[in-house]
């Protein structure tokens, strides 16, 4: 975690923010340098009295902090092979459906998405059809709105470097996906990206590559929960959600927490390509066509500057790419 991020944002405990309380939450670092904490916890003293643990130089700042421990301490202590050849042998004989293969796909598809194959070993931000395309086709290069930068559901981070390259001040990431998110933290340490990259059926490869740019240093990723999102009101400048809208509980709810922590004419982008499923969001929550989300972000007091469309690639393995027709809403804080 960067502690400049930490001064700068001020977070807030989400449990108690999840009742509409705001109580700060107090740092106490047990490693790190004068710039970066890689361990220690963030407690809330002035309120619930929880803790929450910063593990590899990433808060977690859920507020059912017990129900996401629950569900990804595995992941978290899931120690990484640091051998290719090793890590083949584990995932031909774990299967295609474990854990470990399943992990696997999600980084090769959202690695490529966000910074192409690394055939040339060096990341490619702004991959035709990749997420950080759908930045740009909404916000252009730039500049942003002053103040700090939110990316929500950040996945492996190419949205948060790309964000970094059209804004001068700091730029937060924020998803639950620790696999995706520890890519992107090792992006923001090294400054390189490594992710395995599928053929076919088990078989992966490693792709590896330098970020383009020195902006890094401006970029940070925590675990928050968007609908609970554990900052101030008017906090940020921008804020970006690429395709999150439809894989969350309560997509209005997000919106409604994204309109909270924009300052008086902030800007900010939703993308969504309407792929709901009952197992992320409950039906009776989908929202239907592209009417529907204007009138979502309008409820939430956000103004419309313009509605596009672009295509999202994803990768599935050499021979399978999945399209999407996105919708990008763009606009500010009315």
């Amino acid at each position: 975690m960067r502690l400049g991020h930490f001064e700068a944002l001020r977070p807030l405990c989400p449990a108690c923010r999840a009742r509409g309380q705001d109580r700060p939450l107090t740092l106490v670092a047990e490693a790190g340098t004068d710039s970066d904490i890689t361990a220690g916890v963030l407690v809330c003293r002035e309120g619930c009295g929880q803790a929450f643990p910063i593990i590899d130089g990433i808060p977690i700042l859920m507020p059912d902090l017990a129900g996401w421990l629950a569900s990804n301490l595995h992941l978290v202590q899931q120690s990484d092979i640091a051998g290719a050849a090793a890590e083949a042998v584990v995932g031909a004989l774990a299967g295609p459906d474990s854990a470990f293969n399943i992990v696997r796909q999600q980084q090769s598809t959202y690695g490529h998405s966000h910074y192409g194959d690394l055939a040339d070993g060096s990341a490619r931000l702004d991959v035709p059809g990749g997420a950080v395309s759908l930045l740009h086709a909404g916000l252009g290069q730039g500049p942003l709105p002053p103040g700090p930068v939110l990316d929500i559901g950040c996945a492996v981070g190419g949205g948060v470097f790309g964000l970094c390259a059209i804004t001068d001040g700091p730029v937060l990431g924020i998803d639950v996906n620790w696999p995706l998110l520890k890519i992107a933290r090792h992006a923001c340490d090294t400054g390189r990206v490594t992710f395995p990259f599928r053929q076919t059926g088990v078989h992966y490869d490693r792709r590896s590559g330098l970020l383009p740019g020195a902006d890094r240093h401006r970029a940070d990723v925590w675990v928050a929960d968007a609908l609970a999102l554990p900052f101030a009101s008017g906090t940020f400048g921008q804020v970006v959600s690429l395709n999150v809208l439809d894989c969350i509980s309560d997509p209005v709810r997000m919106v409604s927490e994204l309109a909270r922590s924009l300052a008086p004419g902030g800007g900010y982008l939703v993308s969504t390509p309407f792929d709901w499923a009952s197992h992320a969001t409950p039906a009776h929550l989908w929202i239907a066509d592209t009417d529907g989300v204007v009138k979502v972000l309008e409820q939430s007091g956000l103004g419309l500057f313009q509605i596009q469309e672009a295509q999202w690639k994803l990768r599935l393995h050499a021979l399978s790419v999945m399209t999407y027709q996105v919708k990008i809403f763009t606009g500010a804080q009315a």
